[in-house]
């Protein structure tokens, strides 16, 4: 689980991913102004500099001090505005709406001689300057649930569970695609579309497969206390635990199938699905804050994320001695990019890659490597920008369509080129989309938006849940020189650094 005390290190590590974000579209000349671009942006050398938010600390729980790079002739209190984040992660969008209420305010000059803005709020602060959201415990919005399983009907809820329950698996998992088949008990023959080398019931991680399961499951446990719920929950989370491999990745099936779904599967955010809900599952929320996940199984999981960070950075690409970002599958023994279907070659992608490094963001304390891993990828993703660009589907013409201020990115680069790679069902590699037949051009997801949401908050606010931020609002305060403060700034709010 997610301790208090790591937490702050998001602080310092928001600003890292956008100092590497900027560094990305700098000239070589003005890669000299980057530490003052990092907070705010900077005037020509020699220029005067704008007043900027130095830095913004919790130093008591209900004091927060707010430091200007200068001095202020005046400071109007209404010109800042403290707001936590309201959104989660999952969604990428932080929600700056929780306002935060100042009952005092004071100002004070640093040995610095700059401006500190001293506020008394009515809100309490953890000792890790984050301010936890409300619990809301919504049956039906349970967070990464796809599936329409819950109507609310209790009769017709507790009837779709028990068919479930017929429908796991003897490992424990669940084939994807249960929605409509689920209406109905299992009765007899194959329970899964697919089957192992062996002949057998297949459970997958693939389109939400048993994790939708999981997490219906626990709700119905959570609401009627039934064993027989707990028990498949119980048995659905040692499913995922048993199918990862030593490595740390998550082939699509288990048992094995004997083909590219033994790899470990990046595709379609499978894998990363799964790391995902394990981490939710092990931090306890709602509907797993019950006794349906054991200590012995939440220390599991928590050795099982791991594993599979460890996993990811291994598997990071190099290309030309640059680390770069991820294929859809990967050999879970060497690391390699490794193929999936024939259109599906090893390459680097643009979509998978958005969810894997999403992931990376949002653990507390990672490791040296975690990060450079995080730093890599998000350069990667800006190099790799097709600007004045978008994806559609058309049934004549480029899918790639001319479109002012719009990004895409390729669904596939080759490695080594950064090219955008196409193939059609006969697996020959083309360097345009119009050279393969309608229905796959049409019919799969060549280009894409995936990491345009992550670089916003990246270049914005960093990983934000829970986070207290300082944003100007308004520009009324002035230096002695009339230099106003920037609206629209943004600084996290941190502990002070006690070393200094």
């Amino acid at each position: 689980m997610r301790r208090r005390t790591e937490q702050v290190t998001h602080t310092l590590r928001a600003a890292k991913w956008i100092g590497a974000l900027l560094l990305v579209s700098l000239t070589a000349a003005a890669c000299q102004g980057t530490a003052s671009l990092e907070t705010g942006g900077a005037a020509a050398v020699g220029a005067k500099q704008p007043l900027q938010i130095v830095k913004a600390e919790a130093v008591g729980a209900s004091t927060v001090e707010v430091t200007f790079s200068g001095k202020l002739a005046g400071f109007d209190p209404k010109d800042i505005s403290l707001v936590a984040a309201a959104g989660t992660w999952s969604e990428l969008d932080p929600k700056l709406t929780r306002f935060l209420t100042v009952q005092k305010t004071s100002t004070r000059v640093d040995a610095d001689s700059r401006t500190v803005a001293v506020f008394d709020i009515e809100e309490k602060l953890n000792p890790d300057a984050t301010m936890p959201r409300p619990a809301v415990k919504d049956p039906r919005k349970i967070p990464l649930l796809t599936a329409k399983y819950y109507t609310g009907n209790e009769a017709a809820d507790r009837k779709r569970a028990d068919n479930l329950l017929t429908w796991q698996t003897a490992e424990g998992g669940w084939d994807k695609a249960l929605e409509e088949r689920s209406k109905q008990p299992w009765s007899s023959g194959p329970k899964s579309t697919w089957r192992s080398k062996s002949g057998g019931d297949l459970g997958t991680i693939d389109n939400d497969g048993t994790t939708n399961e999981l997490l219906f499951l626990s709700l119905m446990y959570n609401e009627t206390k039934e064993a027989k719920y707990k028990e498949a929950v119980r048995k659905g989370i040692d499913f995922l635990l048993t199918m990862q491999y030593p490595s740390g990745g998550w082939p699509q099936v288990y048992p094995a199938r004997g083909n590219y779904s033994d790899y470990v599967t990046f595709n379609d955010n499978a894998m990363m699905r799964v790391v995902e809900v394990l981490q939710f599952i092990g931090q306890g929320h709602y509907p797993f804050d019950t006794d349906a996940v054991d200590a012995e199984r939440k220390s599991k999981i928590q050795k099982s994320l791991d594993r599979a960070t460890d996993y990811i950075v291994k598997s990071q690409i190099k290309a030309n001695g640059v680390l770069t970002a991820w294929c859809a599958q990967h050999d879970p023994v060497t690391y390699e990019p490794r193929k999936g279907r024939d259109y599906e070659h090893p390459s680097i992608s643009g979509s998978e890659s958005a969810a894997i490094v999403k992931y990376l963001m949002s653990i507390p304390n990672p490791s040296d490597e975690a990060r450079k891993a995080i730093d890599a990828a998000l350069q990667w993703f800006e190099t790799a920008r097709i600007k004045d660009t978008k994806w559609e589907k058309t049934p004549s013409g480029n899918n790639f369509v001319p479109a002012q201020n719009s990004s895409t990115w390729y669904r596939f680069y080759e490695i080594g080129t950064n090219k955008g790679m196409f193939s059609g069902r006969d697996g020959v590699i083309k360097y345009s989309v119009l050279e393969i037949e309608d229905e796959r051009r049409n019919g799969y997801a060549w280009g894409g938006t995936w990491p345009l949401p992550l670089l916003g908050v990246a270049k914005s606010t960093g990983y934000y849940e829970n986070r207290v931020y300082a944003r100007i609002v308004a520009e009324n305060s002035k230096d002695a020189g009339g230099q106003t403060l920037r609206m629209g700034e943004l600084k996290v709010i941190g502990k002070p650094d006690k070393a200094k």
